[in-house]
């Protein structure tokens, strides 16, 4: 992988314990206490109000008070790759298989070993995977600039993709695909969802709240953060350029 400039990584900080007795995790401001912080223990900040609502590297999940955190400096997020400063390209490619048809799936190039399993997955199971939506467009600014959306979806760094179900001859889309009606459906493709819910990284949209069964992506933003933010600011830089 091509090294680059480390970009200035936005909207992503980390904090640590000033109480030298420790800092209560509560599942809401004010709430039940869920764990307890020890004292110079570093965490993300996931939100900032009075409280911050923080991820510790043990993977506890709850809000503080802000008048116990210190903040780092954002710069000490950056991570060390072949020895150097620098942050993970991204770097569109169109991904081709047998079992992928439809539209020309355009992802991230770290994307394709979990599209390669996927496609497994399909061959598996006699199926073929008709793409709708892969890699999506960014934003423009009102004067032309590219900017990052608001959101945090796997379409903006192409880790993600949308996908129909072809099956002896036969399209099943997201109206019968949902996760209700697959009492309804030949078992390959059943089969075929459960191999990808199976999947150590892999993530179907069909357990997301909305439900979203067409959809397919590895959980990048959640998982990895900071890779994730490096990788929507080396898209936007390469858009600008």
């Amino acid at each position: 992988m091509a090294q680059i400039k480390s970009p200035k990584v936005k909207n992503m900080q980390k904090g640590r314990v000033k109480s030298t007795t420790g800092l209560n995790v509560r599942l809401k401001p004010n709430g039940d206490k869920v764990g307890v912080l020890m004292h110079d223990e570093e965490f993300i900040l996931l939100d900032e109000i009075t409280f911050y609502r923080v991820k510790s590297k043990s993977g506890l999940v709850g809000y503080v008070h802000g008048d116990y955190v210190e903040k780092i400096p954002t710069s000490s997020l950056l991570h060390k790759i072949d020895g150097g400063s620098c942050m993970p390209e991204f770097k569109a490619v169109v991904f081709m298989h047998d079992a992928f048809i439809g539209e020309a799936a355009r992802v991230d190039q770290d994307f394709v070993p979990d599209l390669e399993r996927a496609a497994g997955y399909a061959s598996r199971c006699r199926l073929k995977l008709w793409v709708t939506s892969s890699l999506r467009p960014i934003n423009n600014q009102f004067k032309g600039a590219i900017v990052k959306p608001a959101s945090h979806s796997c379409h903006h760094i192409g880790h993600a993709v949308d996908i129909n179900v072809l099956y002896n001859g036969e399209l099943y889309n997201s109206g019968v695909l949902r996760k209700s009606n697959h009492r309804n459906l030949p078992r390959d493709i059943t089969r075929f969802f459960e191999l990808i819910r199976s999947d150590k990284v892999l993530r179907w949209g069909g357990d997301f709240r909305p439900e979203d069964p067409v959809h397919i992506d590895n959980n990048f933003y959640h998982e990895q953060q900071v890779m994730y933010l490096a990788k929507l600011d080396n898209r936007v830089l390469q858009l600008n350029a």
